[in-house]
């Protein structure tokens, strides 16, 4: 992360990237189980966060009903028997929808959506060797396809079997399974988080803070990814941008409380702002101008912060950089005579009049 992406956090935003286990069942809990695909349809995590929601257990149920009278019009289809296992599992009925599952099987061996919900379902039955049976016998089955590369439940074996290898502390496992689904999907957020967390469990910091970078490159606003972001830099000893990932995990993640616990260790911004006005008196421009970027990282609307930022970058003769701080400062206060001042005095030096 560069000096100016530690005070000047971009501005492009979007949403946060659902998890591969709960790419279908997003939408079907909420509609129809429209998003299920013809070949690979699978389960998602977001069964286990909804479990208890009695509601959504409903619709599922609702969406099951609807299913299983087309299941009866056409028993051969795997496809109808997948996407009534997927609604029973919705709705929390996994001895049926095993059931459904297993049938699907039954009309088509390799049906790898099938496979993949029985997975999970293993997984929530607490049958961590029979999950890892069924997501490497897709990563099987999809290996010599002619669209291994982009199979999409290909990659979410991969993932699967990464997290799975995550939880047990099994690092260097994980890493090679989330390398894996990246090969396939190289846009997951998520992918690049969970392998950050595999290689800071191998030791490799460095490895873990360029893939949490990736990580932020396609979802700015990943909470997770920023909080480890910002221990991994605490544990280098970069304040600076510790400072900015932990200040803007915070502002994302109000509820848990974990930012806020970390950047408890860095000090108010008011003691980095009195360290970068005693470090520019005493003419230390160095260490005063990390102090200001902390100061401003952890109070962004902090106008002195920005002044002193300024006005150090001024002493180092960097009119260019000092220029564009005194801009964001004069969106602060508007009306400060002392950084008008300084707007007007740096564009003459940058922009002389021909």
């Amino acid at each position: 992360m560069s000096e100016a992406h530690a005070v000047s956090p971009a501005s492009s935003s979007r949403t946060t990237d659902p998890s591969k286990l709960g790419l279908w069942l997003n939408i079907a809990i909420a509609v129809l189980l429209v998003a299920v695909l013809a070949v690979a349809a699978y389960f998602g995590w977001t069964v286990y966060q909804s479990r208890q929601r009695q509601d959504q257990a409903n619709a599922a149920l609702r969406v099951a009903r609807t299913i299983e009278e087309q299941v009866r019009k056409s028993p051969n289809d795997p496809v109808l028997r997948v996407r009534l296992g997927e609604a029973l599992g919705a709705a929390g009925r996994y001895p049926e929808a095993v059931e459904q599952l297993n049938a699907a099987l039954k009309i088509n061996p390799k049906h790898t959506g099938a496979l993949l919900d029985l997975g999970v379902i293993a997984r929530l039955s607490g049958d961590e060797g029979k999950a890892i049976d069924y997501f490497e016998k897709v990563v099987e089955i999809t290996e010599k396809a002619e669209y291994s590369a982009i199979d999409q439940s290909r990659e979410i074996a991969f993932f699967n079997l990464g997290m799975m290898a995550l939880e047990d502390e099994r690092y260097e496992d994980a890493a090679g399974h989330f390398k894996a689904a990246l090969r396939i999907r190289k846009d997951a957020s998520d992918s690049y988080f969970h392998l950050a967390q595999a290689l800071r469990g191998m030791d490799d910091s460095q490895a873990a803070i360029d893939n949490l970078e990736i990580a932020l490159a396609f979802d700015p606003n990943y909470s997770d990814a920023l909080l480890l972001l910002g221990e991994l830099y605490l544990e280098q000893g970069d304040k600076v941008n510790a400072s900015y990932a932990l200040y803007k995990a915070s502002q994302l993640d109000k509820e848990s409380g974990r930012p806020e616990e970390a950047l408890a260790g860095l000090g108010p911004a008011s003691q980095w702002l009195k360290t970068a006005q005693d470090a520019l008196a005493s003419g230390n421009l160095a260490d005063g101008l990390d102090a200001a970027l902390i100061a401003r990282n952890l109070d962004p609307n902090s106008v002195e912060a920005a002044r002193v930022h300024g006005q150090i970058l001024v002493k180092q003769k960097k009119n260019k950089d000092a220029y564009d701080v005194y801009l964001q400062a004069l969106k602060i206060a508007p009306k400060d005579a002392q950084i008008q001042a300084e707007v007007k005095r740096l564009r003459a030096i940058l922009l002389p009049q021909d």
